[in-house]
């Protein structure tokens, strides 16, 4: 019977520790959105570690990821259409910001 109620016990405990880690990236996307302005936001995607933002204009997408502390680019051409997905770090969470594909000049 012990090592039933510690099972139950850690995996309680377990659960309680994800649903605050994933209260917590509801808080982070909640404060990403009010700062860029919720209607620039049209979809929010969140895990326990990380929040993604589409932006209703993915033109605008680069700016939005700037004003968050994304500013690592990865571009991936060879979707149709192509984008730009922004990375950082927010609140010890990864925020991913889509926007349209950069236009990359070579030096």
């Amino acid at each position: 019977m012990a090592t039933k109620d510690a099972t139950a016990s850690y995996s309680q405990h377990r659960n309680e520790g994800d649903a605050d880690r994933l209260a917590h990236a509801m808080r982070v996307a909640t404060e990403a959105v009010r700062t860029v302005g919720s209607d620039h936001i049209e979809i929010v995607t969140l895990t326990r570690g990380r929040i993604c933002l589409q932006p209703v204009n993915l033109n605008h997408g680069e700016q939005i990821a700037r004003a968050l502390g994304c500013d690592l680019p990865l571009d991936h051409r060879m979707f149709v259409p192509g984008h730009t997905l922004w990375t950082g770090e927010r609140d010890d969470l990864e925020v991913q910001v889509r926007s349209a594909l950069r236009q990359v000049v070579a030096q």
